[in-house]
């Protein structure tokens, strides 16, 4: 005879039954549609185990054979000869225009160099192909990593979908450079291919040429290299302090993470002391942009912008060439 006790303990058909009630009334839980960012090791680790060619890779001192790898090579060791250039060009263009204070005679320390960096194939060597390598490894390898992103999170939703994004997610470093890329072109295009076009070539073309269209239309291009050099000099010296270790621009700011602007690595937190040191390295990293910037403006405005307008027959060739710049022509 069973027991009082026994004939209130529920039964299998109950327990099953409460159990499905129990999951059809489950509110659903709101889920986080932000992402931490994933790099190419920790994934790579993780989730895509190491094969023997990988393993090769890593004896030869890479981190793998595979795009990732190559792209960020390919982006960093690009950034090489421009940046020679750009020592070479603020030599030029500033110090050089600040110590003689006359446009001609710097115009004959120009000629000195122009053989470097003006020569069809070395200039192509040192600067187009270089550039074009930089951004185009740049652009493929966001869009690798973006991918690798979506594919891990599932991202379905147009939020999700935006938060892995292009622009979202891009460091100052990365920014700085896109805003960088139509300012140098419009530089290039100016000084170099609308001279080829209209003169066959670009020896004509001086810090006495740069003088002359400043004095043409002084607001456009006090206001355009104002923006071109402080854009510039930011993008390259926080390029350099990369190369050294300092993420000063390339770091991304990462929501609920005390390192700020200058760092972003998931989940990790700081000492006072160590955000003290971090910060102290940020102000002096934007001292030096600065002051680089305000020296080149220095020479490229207050000597060469200062030069005036040209004469005789070079100042009609130079009206020419700078009224058959594409859209802007009618400004200059």
């Amino acid at each position: 005879m069973a027991s009082p006790r026994a004939t209130n303990l529920p039964t299998q058909d109950d327990i099953d039954t409460k159990s499905i009630v129990s999951m059809q009334e489950l509110d659903p839980s709101p889920v986080d549609e932000t992402f931490p960012d994933i790099s190419s090791e920790d994934y790579t680790s993780k989730y895509e185990p190491p094969s023997g060619r990988q393993n090769l890779g890593w004896s030869l001192g890479l981190r793998g054979q595979n795009w990732d790898s190559w792209l960020s090579a390919l982006q960093r060791y690009s950034t090489y000869p421009p940046i020679f250039f750009a020592a070479l060009h603020f030599t030029n263009t500033s110090l050089i225009p600040i110590a003689t204070r006359s446009v001609p005679e710097s115009d004959n320390y120009l000629l000195l160099t122009r053989p470097i960096y003006q020569s069809p194939s070395l200039e192509n060597f040192i600067l187009t192909i270089p550039i074009l390598t930089h951004i185009a490894s740049g652009i493929a390898l966001r869009n690798i990593r973006s991918s690798r992103r979506a594919r891990l999170y599932g991202a379905e939703t147009r939020d999700q979908r935006y938060a892995l994004s292009f622009w979202p997610r891009m460091s100052l470093q990365a920014r700085l450079g896109y805003v960088f890329a139509p300012l140098l072109a419009t530089h290039v295009l100016v000084n170099r291919v609308v001279p080829v076009m209209v003169d066959g070539g670009s020896s004509s073309i001086s810090l006495g040429f740069v003088a002359h269209g400043i004095a043409r239309s002084r607001v456009f291009w006090v206001t355009y290299y104002h923006i071109f050099v402080f854009v510039g000099v930011y993008h390259i010296l926080g390029g350099l302090a990369s190369l050294m270790g300092w993420r000063i621009t390339t770091a991304r700011k990462t929501r609920g993470s005390r390192k700020g602007v200058l760092e972003g690595d998931l989940g990790h937190t700081e000492s006072d002391q160590h955000i003290r040191r971090r910060k102290k390295m940020w102000w002096n990293f934007n001292k030096i942009a600065t002051l680089g910037a305000c020296i080149w403006l220095a020479g490229a405005l207050w000597i060469v912008g200062n030069g005036g307008e040209g004469l005789g027959w070079e100042a009609k060739r130079w009206n020419e060439i700078y009224s058959q710049v594409p859209i802007i022509g009618n400004w200059l």
